[in-house]
């Protein structure tokens, strides 16, 4: 089972991972999106940015909404990128980029600023995050770790979008 320092260390190992694949792209890749793309690397790393975001107000949520005794939760070892291949589709508009960065640095910061702005909740919080939660649309109740431990799968789900990413752009 988790704590609330190694779902915190999970976030911060999937966004690493993450921002090390768009660290050298140059912008003229950036915001590319090649055939049979959903999305560019720029909107690929806006949707996680909103995501994080919507965890964090999540987060915030969740500590209004203490959970009852023997509340039904996932298993942490359930949240995982895996959990994504089956969801099916995401809820109409959730997370939908917009094209908002236009150049890499900029998605980088956003990205790092949405990360440690969940750090900071987490870490600034008396609270006990095991006791409180928040139902999410598709996946059921998490609760505040819980919570934490989805933006780091939501993350990397995304990992070999942007590997695919980097390969067909590769030399333009």
């Amino acid at each position: 089972m988790h704590t609330s320092q190694s779902a915190l260390e999970a976030l911060e190992r999937s966004t690493r991972t993450f921002l090390d694949l768009v660290a050298d792209v140059p912008d003229a890749r950036w915001r590319l999106r090649p055939a049979g793309q959903e999305w560019s690397m720029a909107e690929t790393v806006e949707h996680v940015v909103l995501a994080n975001r919507s965890v964090l107000g999540a987060l915030g949520r969740a500590l209004a909404a203490p959970l009852a005794d023997g509340a039904e939760r996932l298993d942490d070892a359930a949240i995982s990128a895996a959990m994504f291949r089956s969801a099916g589709p995401a809820p109409p508009g959730a997370g939908e980029p917009t094209g908002c960065y236009a150049t890499r640095a900029e998605g980088v910061a956003a990205l790092a600023a949405a990360r440690d702005a969940i750090a900071a909740w987490a870490n600034d919080t008396a609270l006990d995050l095991r006791a409180h939660g928040l139902a999410h649309p598709v996946f059921g109740t998490f609760d505040g770790i819980q919570w934490i431990l989805f933006a780091a799968a939501h993350t990397d789900n995304h990992v070999p979008q942007l590997c695919a990413l980097r390969e067909a752009t590769r030399g333009t």
